[in-house]
């Protein structure tokens, strides 16, 4: 059964790339490229609530909420500074902290079990682990002979494990989501050498993890959303081109109040979230033939 679709949502500036989604408190915060200002929708009505600028924030490239804590982290890339930052604020956009990553930059930012920041450093192959507060816990070295590169997201799961997905270009020889341990050692893979048949990806770029342990894939340059069950195995393509009209998906969240899924979908200068519900179909285990 295909998921249903909802809603599309234009946010107020079609021609940015959205860079984030998150939700925190049944609100939907949105960051777009090159731009200081935060859209909130209400995440049931799908309506536009507020906005409100950051003035610190100029470049933002992912954005993470922590229900505990009830804050929200986004990651300010400022491309042309050697500092870059991670900007803790409220829900109303009050600057609550924030700390330097130094030249550490990337495109995937997640808020662990725990309520500790994981920024995924594309450049240098590794993991790193902030506090609440912004102390730097611990450096995940992705191990060279894993074959990871250029990885873009990575979610902690409740063992302790990394759930990581890479692969950036064509010259790239492997785009997978792969299971590391503490170490950065490999313990599990999904994916190989770039393609879109069954088992293989081009431009694996977003990841979201569920409760029971399966993996949804922004598949990016397939133009679809894969679901992996809890060791990596394929269970099905939930969202395509063709079937749901899906473009050059970039970011994808679940909403597991109301069973929604929010995918940003960038193309462009015609960029847009797509939701679904996805409430009866994302962790029902099928057979593959």
């Amino acid at each position: 059964m295909d998921l249903a679709l909802v809603q599309t949502i234009r946010t107020k500036e079609e021609t940015k790339s959205i860079r984030g989604m998150t939700i925190l408190d049944k609100e939907l915060f949105v960051t777009t490229r090159l731009s200081s200002e935060v859209e909130v929708y209400d995440s049931v009505t799908l309506n536009v609530c507020r906005r409100w600028t950051l003035n610190e924030l100029i470049d933002p490239y992912d954005l993470a909420a922590c229900s505990r804590n009830k804050c929200l982290y986004i990651f300010d890339c400022k491309r042309f500074e050697k500092s870059r930052k991670i900007l803790r604020v409220d829900a109303g956009g009050k600057l609550i902290k924030k700390w330097s990553t130094g030249d550490n930059w990337g495109f995937g930012l997640s808020v662990t079990y725990e309520s500790n920041i994981i920024l995924t450093v594309f450049d240098k192959n590794k993991l790193n682990e902030y506090s609440s507060d912004g102390q730097l816990i611990r450096e995940i070295i992705l191990s060279s002979h894993a074959g990871i590169s250029y990885p873009f997201k990575a979610i902690k799961l409740t063992n302790g494990h990394f759930v990581v997905s890479h692969g950036y270009d064509d010259n790239d020889e492997l785009h997978r989501v792969c299971a590391v341990d503490v170490n950065g050692k490999l313990k599990k893979t999904f994916g190989g050498k770039l393609g879109s048949t069954i088992g293989k990806m081009h431009y694996p770029v977003d990841l979201s993890v569920d409760g029971n342990g399966f993996v949804m894939v922004a598949d990016r340059l397939n133009s679809r959303v894969l679901l992996l069950d809890s060791d990596l195995k394929f269970t099905r393509e939930i969202l395509s081109k063709d079937k749901h009209g899906l473009r050059r998906p970039w970011k994808i969240l679940q909403d597991k109040s109301n069973g929604r899924l929010f995918v940003a979908d960038n193309e462009l200068n015609n960029n847009r979230i797509v939701v679904f519900d996805s409430s009866r179909h994302i962790t029902r285990r099928q057979t593959v033939a």
